[in-house]
Formats: structure tokens, sequence, C-alpha cells
């Protein structure tokens, strides 16, 4: 298999792979044949053991990305619940404020809501600081009811989206990493397989049928 093809049929790829190691060692026409060459039992273990470590390499991959999901479901629950209220006290802030344009560049309300969630942080938390800070702006979103207590329960909120984001990111660089790693465990193995396939061709290159248990298919 070429590089891209072993990154595309993983699964199938690692079980011939682990086939054709068992077979080296087990069938002792083939094991005779490919020792004469250099692949005594301490060689093949050294497969085995690169194959291993793809293994646990893969295992480890999958779990982390399965955490990166988990974390970015999290992250987008906490951040959509945080957003319609953080746009609702925007609306409020920005009708009680209107007259105050000094006020209103404060609180970021001469700019749209940000799209990207980095800046939105950025928006969210200057917003409700700024807002908190200011007793009178306090006492003009009281017109509507916009205690202190259900502001800072906004902040609260822009604060948790943060610490989902900061445990996403956290999780994204996890899964990055392990996905580096088992590349790299992965390419070890091929480089090995590659050269074992190399030779085990020429050392039963007049016996198809054991080329075949090792799933190396017909000599070319």
């Amino acid at each position: 298999m070429s590089n891209s093809s072993v990154h595309k049929n993983l699964d199938e790829y690692l079980v011939r792979a682990g086939v054709a190691i068992a077979n080296a060692h087990q069938q002792p026409d083939i094991f005779a044949a490919i020792v004469e060459y250099g692949y005594d039992e301490a060689v093949l273990e050294q497969g085995q053991a690169l194959l291993d470590a793809v293994y646990a390499a893969d295992s480890t991959q999958r779990g982390a990305y399965g955490a990166q999901y988990g974390a970015t479901a999290a992250l987008n629950e906490m951040w959509a619940k945080a957003d319609r209220v953080y746009s609702d006290h925007r609306k409020m802030a920005a009708i009680v404020l209107r007259d105050a344009p000094d006020r209103l560049m404060a609180l970021k309300l001469d700019q749209r809501k940000k799209p990207a969630l980095s800046d939105w942080l950025t928006q969210a938390k200057l917003f409700y600081a700024n807002l908190l800070a200011n007793p009178d702006d306090l006492a003009a979103m009281a017109r509507f009811r916009m205690t202190r207590k259900r502001l800072a329960e906004g902040q609260a909120l822009a604060e948790q989206t943060e610490t989902r984001y900061q445990t996403q990111q956290e999780a994204k660089g996890q899964a990055q990493n392990s996905t580096k790693a088992r590349n790299k465990a992965l390419a070890e193995l091929h480089r090995w397989m590659g050269e074992f396939k190399t030779i085990a061709k020429i050392a039963l290159a007049d016996d198809a049928q054991l080329l075949e248990a090792l799933q190396f298919g017909v000599v070319k």
C-alpha cells in the first residue's frame, strides 16, 4: 500500500501487517526462508513492537478526537446560551444609552456583534465589565428591570464560555499531537513492512503460496 492508501485504509493495513508478522513467526517454512536473510525472532519482534505501537497510538488518537468533539459540543452549547443573553442585554443597553455616545463606545455598542468566538469573548467581557462598573449605566438599565444580579449572570455566562473555549483549545491541541504521534508510529511500521515485504519476496520467490500466507501476493 502507498502512504495515502495506508492512512485511508488503516484498519485493513494493520490487520494485514499483523497477519504477515504472525505467519512469519508461526509457519516454519516461511521462517526458515526469511531467517537466511536476517529476519530472525528478534527482527520479527521488532516488527510486532512497531505494530503494537501503532495500535496504541491510534487508540490514543481516537480518544483524543472524541474528547475534542465533546469539548466542542459543550462549548457551542454554552456559547449559544451566553450569546442569547448578551444579545438581549446589548439591545436594551443600546436603547437606554442611545443619547450617551461615549457610553455606547465604552460598551462597544457602536460596533456590530462579532461573529468569531475569540472576538466575541473580548467584546462581551468588555461590555459587562464596563457596564457593571458604571452606576449610571446600571441605573439606566433598571428601566427594563435589569438588575446588577441579572447582568452579572450574563457576565458569568460569557466567562463560562471562555473557560469552555480554553478547554476545547486544549483538547484540540492534544488531538493534533496525538495524530502526529500516530502518524510517526505508522511511518516507522510502514518502512519496516516495506523492507520486510521486499526481502520476503526474495526469500520466497519460488513459493507463491507462502507469499500469499504473508498477504504479499504473487512475486512480480
